[in-house]
C-alpha cells in the first residue's frame, strides 16, 4: 500500500521543516516544502498530492487562500495553517471549503490527530459522493418511477420515468399534488398508505391514476417512510406501469367468467383427464344426464364408466392412432347400471416433450335419439308390413308427385313395376275429365289440398289402368307429418261392376 502524501506550503523554513520530520515519522510520504504560492500551484499540479497543509498568510503575491481557490476542482483535502484569528480572514477561507484550520503554535499531537480525521473525513465524503453519483445514475436511467412526497404528498422530487408515466415531464411536478391524479377511491387508499407510513411501515399496493390527459393508468407501488430526527418528512416511492399486465388480467378474468358460465351451463358434457383416464375436471352437466354428481368422478377413471372393458381399449388405440376422435359412439355405464349411449369428441394433449398428457373433449348423451331412432326404424318396419300386405291399393305422395306404392296398386293400375307407376301423377292415370265433368287434375289437386287442410277424406274417382282401360274407385285419403313433411296416403279399392250398376241405378 503506497504512503499517502502530504504537500506542506509555509514560508517559515523552520516551521515546514518540523511539521515535514513529524509527519515522516508517522510514515507519511513529505517531499520538500513550499514556500511561496506559485511554488504551491505548480507543485500540486504536478505531485497531485493526497492532501495539503497550507499557511493562509504567504509572504509573496498569491496567499494561501489565492491558492485553494485554484485548486478548488482538483478534489484535495486542505488544512489552513495560520497564526491568525482574525474573523474576516477565516470567513474568506471558509469560503474555499477547507477540512480543518490548526493555530500555530500547535502540538504534534494536534496536528497528527487533524490530519487522520481530515483524511477520514475525505473518504466519507468520496464515498457519499460516489453513492450520491450511482444513485443520481440509478434514478435518472431507471424504467421505474422514483418519487418523494412530503406529508402533504406534494412532489419534492421525480425522475423522468416517473414523469412520463404519470404523462408528462419533470418540470410539471413542482408544487404538484398526487391528489391531482386521483379519484375518491384512489384518494383513501393512498391516505390509508399514509397512516402506514407514519407508523414507519413499507408497502406495496395498487394505484390507478388518472392523467392529464384523461387516460387511466394502473401502478404497483412500494411506499416506504422517511424520517428525519425522528420526524416524519413524507414518502420514498418506487413504482411501474402495470396498466397492460392489469387489463390482460381483466380480459383473462372475463374470458374464465366465461367459461365458468358456459362450462357450468353447457349441456354437453366436458371433461379433461390424465392420458391414464383420471378425471381432472369433469362439467355439471354430468348430473343431468347421469345419477354421477361430479364431484364423485373427480379423480376416478373415466374408463370404469365403460360398459365393456374391450370398447376402453378401442376407443384409446383409435385416439392414440389419430391424435382426435369426432362423433365416436361408446356406451357407458350409469351408477344405476343403466347404459347410455355417448359420442364422443376428444383429444390428445402433449406436453413440450411430445409426451401425452391429457385427454380433452365432450360426451353427448344421445340414449334417447338412439331408443327413438330404434322405434322409429321398428314403426316403418311394421307400417311397410301393412303397407305391403294390404289387399287395397296404397300409394303414397306429396307436392311433387307419386313417391311410393304397394303391390296391390301397380297390380289394380296394371304396371309390372312400382318404378313405373311413381313416375307419374294422379292426374297421369286418370281421364281427363271426371264424371262430375271436372278437369281430373285441377279436381286432384282441390282434393289435395282440402286433405292437408281437413287431414282426411273420401270420393269416388275414375282411373285409367296402364292399358288404357278406365274404372271407378273409392279412394280415401289421409295426411300424416314426417321428419317436418306433410305427405299424403291414397287408399283405393276399385267398384265392382254389380256395384257400380247399382249405384247408377240409384243415381
Amino acid at each position: 500500500m503506497s504512503k499517502k502524501q502530504i504537500l506542506v506550503v509555509e514560508d517559515e523554513a523552520v516551521v515546514a521543516e518540523d511539521i515535514r520530520k513529524i509527519l515522516q515519522g508517522y510514515g507519511y510520504d513529505v517531499p520538500e516544502a513550499i514556500s511561496t504560492g506559485e511554488g504551491a500551484i505548480e507543485a500540486i499540479n504536478k505531485k497531485h498530492p493526497d492532501l495539503i497543509l497550507l499557511d493562509i498568510m504567504l509572504k509573496d503575491d498569491l496567499s494561501g487562500i489565492d491558492v485553494a481557490k485554484h485548486i478548488i476542482g482538483l478534489d484535495i483535502p486542505v488544512i489552513y495553517l495560520t497564526a491568525y484569528s482574525d474573523r474576516d480572514v477565516i470567513e474568506k477561507a471558509k469560503a474555499t471549503g477547507p477540512f480543518g484550520y490548526l493555530i500555530k503554535p500547535f502540538r504534534e499531537r494536534e496536528l497528527v490527530a487533524t490530519i487522520q480525521m481530515v483524511f477520514y473525513k475525505h473518504k466519507m465524503e468520496q464515498q457519499l459522493k460516489e453513492s450520491e453519483a450511482k444513485f443520481r445514475t440509478l434514478v435518472e436511467t431507471s424504467d421505474e418511477g422514483i418519487c418523494m412526497l412530503d406529508t402533504e404528498d406534494y412532489f419534492t422530487f421525480i425522475n423522468d420515468a416517473g414523469a412520463k408515466i404519470f404523462g408528462g415531464v419533470i418540470s410539471d411536478f413542482e408544487d404538484t399534488n398526487l391528489s391531482d391524479y386521483l379519484n375518491s377511491y384512489n384518494l383513501k387508499k393512498v391516505h390509508k398508505q399514509n397512516k402506514l407510513r407514519e407508523e414507519n411501515q413499507s408497502s406495496r399496493y395498487e394505484l390507478e391514476i388518472i392523467r392529464k390527459d384523461g387516460r387511466k393508468r394502473f401502478l404497483n407501488i412500494i411506499g416506504s417512510p422517511r424520517f428525519i430526527d425522528d420526524e416524519f418528512v413524507g414518502t420514498f416511492g418506487i413504482f411501474s406501469d402495470i396498466t397492460e399486465k392489469k387489463m390482460t388480467q381483466l380480459k383473462l378474468k372475463r374470458t374464465m367468467d366465461s367459461y365458468t358460465r358456459i362450462f357450468e351451463n353447457i349441456q354437453d358434457i366436458y371433461f379433461e383427464t390424465e392420458f391414464d383416464g383420471t378425471i381432472l375436471e369433469i362439467s355439471p352437466s354430468i348430473e343431468h344426464d347421469s345419477s354421477y354428481t361430479r364431484k364423485e368422478l373427480i379423480g376416478k377413471s373415466i374408463f370404469n364408466l365403460y360398459s365393456d372393458e374391450n370398447q376402453h381399449d378401442l376407443f384409446l388405440t383409435k385416439l392414440t392412432k389419430d391424435g382426435h376422435l369426432t362423433d365416436y359412439e361408446i356406451v357407458l355405464e350409469d351408477k344405476d347400471k343403466t347404459l347410455l349411449t355417448c359420442l364422443i369428441n376428444a383429444k390428445i394433449i402433449e406436453d413440450v416433450d411430445s409426451n401425452k398428457v391429457r385427454i380433452i373433449g365432450s360426451l353427448k348423451n344421445v340414449t334417447e335419439q338412439r331408443e327413438s331412432e330404434i322405434e322409429r326404424k321398428e314403426y316403418e318396419l311394421r307400417y311397410r308390413k301393412l303397407f305391403e300386405s294390404s289387399s287395397d291399393a296404397v300409394i303414397l305422395q306429396d307436392e311433387n308427385g307419386l313417391i311410393d306404392c304397394n303391390n296391390a296398386a301397380t297390380k289394380l293400375l296394371g304396371y309390372s313395376s312400382k318404378d313405373e307407376l311413381i313416375k307419374l301423377k294422379p292426374a297421369d292415370v286418370s281421364p281427363m275429365m271426371q264424371a262430375n265433368n271436372k278437369p281430373s287434375k285441377e279436381t286432384s289437386e282441390e282434393y289435395y289440398n282440402q286433405t292437408i287442410k281437413n287431414g282426411n277424406m273420401k270420393f269416388e274417382w275414375e282411373l285409367i289402368k296402364q292399358n288404357g282401360r278406365s274404372f271407378n274407385a273409392e279412394v280415401w285419403l289421409s295426411s300424416f307429418q314426417l321428419n317436418c313433411k306433410t305427405f299424403i296416403q291414397a287408399t283405393i279399392r276399385e267398384i265392382p261392376d254389380n256395384k257400380k250398376k247399382l249405384y247408377n241405378n240409384v243415381r
